[in-house]
């Protein structure tokens, strides 16, 4: 990577002028549609349009200012969304999507790009403001980015003076969560550009009870510390005969990027985050990055993790390796309801062929983080955007984003989904059990719904009454409260004009680096000095970037 001195600088005094031109409202007015911030995706053409569509409408009246204070229900919203609520042809979403438009007296149109290449028509979409949703769903990663480029409405009024805001059904952790949706906007102060009904909840370490068990160990001696996790590892080797550790790919690209390895990287965190003192720093170029990249070089130099990381597997083809039977025996995943699915798939692969018993091989304990990692990071949360784009973003704001947690019928169907389809209630008229329903399109495989959007232990807003919810089986629950015990959030995620450009190329060096490493190509000294020797330039205009 080349050093940029004069061109990052000449970047950092346009965005500067930029950051200057578009300050004047801290608080956020709710309606950021005028902004001009550079590399915007949306179309300029808008931007100047909707500047003067608001200058030519300022009402001359009192009475004209109440009528144009007045909130429009739209008739037909735009949404643009990924796979994490039910998908058209799976689990039987048509009557999801009828009964949401019922329920919240408009139509909604479902834009559903495949899951596997939703981040790249989420950049495609950006691109044309006269296509573009007025609701779209985002990684986090991608979050703070078009928010910084004035591609989101500032929804930062409308979600403090909303119903589920003031209800007093917020969770006990609610308003942590809230102050996370908080990033830069296009005029450098910070706001709220989206927003989601649930936690982001975390992964946790699983282990395959029938493996450790063959290799001397209880639930109860599981292990403690980096040294006990380390003869873990080797003792599973040995009793298996194959690696017992594979996760998809050495570091994740989307926060909390470490997630799924974080008994090798401890405290370290290969990106930029706000250190105590509230300033932004890179957590690529400090010591515990240095420490972390050695213990996967030990890691794969004593044969403990599977060599097939390097192809950066998929999240299925981990999970399906872990079901084998002559497969690996660790890894880490979602807390929560994939616990139960982890024991189903457990069970499903099952063929006596190694061991005996087909009980105790569906059984996968969770571990509590080992003392060096001290918490499991939990993610932030994927985030329901209004668009710059939307024409009416106060009335999809109230009557489309602040229904999703109404306490009551709207909850009920982005938390479970529609009654006698994917969920009945019970005797006791209080709770509720999943129907089996179909799992992917075409599939003969069944599975009893647990949920559509979000968890009943991930939401941020209570039910008017009583929350229905029963776990199918006691381990969703558990993985839960172990998780809930032994988390902390990940760091806030900020974005700027340098940052954009060059983090593609970071990220591009810091894999390469990270690999080599591993390998035994390198150590992690080497590794990160010669980070800091071609992308040290980078690095800095970035911090200035996010420190001034």
């Amino acid at each position: 990577m080349k050093k940029v001195n004069k061109f990052v600088a000449s970047l950092l005094a346009g965005s500067m002028v930029l950051s200057m031109a578009a300050c004047g409202n801290p608080e956020g007015s709710g309606n950021d549609n005028s902004s001009e911030a550079s590399g915007s995706a949306v179309e300029s053409s808008t931007t100047e349009s909707s500047a003067a569509e608001s200058t030519e409408e300022t009402p001359s009246s009192e009475a004209e200012s109440e009528a144009a204070a007045e909130v429009v229900k739209p008739e037909t919203i735009k949404v643009m969304w990924d796979g994490t609520i039910f998908k058209e042809g799976d689990n039987y979403a048509e009557e999801f999507y009828a009964a949401l438009d019922e329920a919240l007296g408009l139509h909604v149109e479902w834009v559903r790009p495949d899951h596997s290449t939703y981040a790249e028509q989420v950049g495609i979409a950006f691109t044309d403001s006269s296509t573009l949703a007025d609701v779209i769903i985002l990684p986090s990663n991608y979050y703070a980015s078009y928010a910084s480029q004035g591609s989101l409405w500032n929804m930062t009024d409308a979600w403090n003076n909303s119903e589920t805001a003031n209800s007093g059904r917020l969770t006990d952790v609610g308003e942590s969560i809230v102050n996370q949706w908080y990033v830069t906007g296009p005029d450098g102060q910070e706001g709220i550009y989206g927003m989601y009904p649930a936690r982001g909840n975390g992964t946790i370490t699983y282990v395959k009870s029938v493996a450790a068990e063959a290799a001397g160990y209880t639930k109860d001696t599981l292990p403690k510390t980096w040294e006990e996790y380390q003869q873990f590892l080797l003792d599973l080797k040995e009793a298996t005969g194959v690696a017992p550790l594979l996760a998809p790919g050495l570091i994740n690209h989307e926060a909390p990027y470490v997630n799924y390895l974080p008994e090798f990287y401890q405290g370290a965190y290969p990106e930029f985050y706000q250190n105590e003192n509230g300033e932004w720093v890179d957590g690529f170029s400090e010591q515990a990055m240095i420490d972390a990249l050695d213990r996967l070089a030990w890691g794969y130099e004593n044969g403990v993790i599977d060599s097939t990381i390097f192809e950066n597997p998929s999240t299925a083809n981990v999970r399906d390796k872990f079901y084998l039977e002559n497969g690996t025996s660790v890894f880490n995943y979602w807390a929560g309801t994939w616990a139960y699915t982890i024991k189903s798939k457990l069970a499903a692969a099952y063929t006596g062929e190694i061991y005996p018993d087909a009980e105790a091989y569906a059984t996968a304990w969770a571990m509590e983080p080992i003392e060096e990692v001290g918490a499991y990071v939990e993610r932030l949360s994927p985030m329901i955007c209004i668009t710059s784009a939307c024409e009416n973003p106060e009335g999809v704001f109230e009557y489309f984003i602040d229904k999703i947690l109404d306490g009551g019928e709207v909850q009920m169907l982005w938390q479970y989904g529609v009654e006698g389809v994917h969920y009945v209630w019970n005797e006791d008229g209080t709770t509720i059990t999943g129907l089996a329903t179909q799992a992917t399109a075409g599939s003969e495989k069944e599975a009893k719904t647990t949920k559509n959007l979000f968890e009943a232990n991930l939401k941020l807003g209570e039910f008017s009454g009583v929350d229905p919810y029963v776990a199918v089986d006691p381990v969703i629950d558990e993985s839960f409260e172990l998780f809930n015990n032994n988390s902390t959030p990940a760091p806030k995620i900020n974005s700027s004009d340098v940052y954009q450009a060059y983090s593609s190329d970071l990220w591009d060096e810091k894999d390469k680096l990270i690999a080599a490493v591993a390998k035994g190509e390198m150590t992690g000294e080497e590794a990160i000095a010669q980070y800091n020797a071609e992308c040290g330039d980078i690095v800095a205009a970035i911090l200035e970037s996010f420190n001034n």
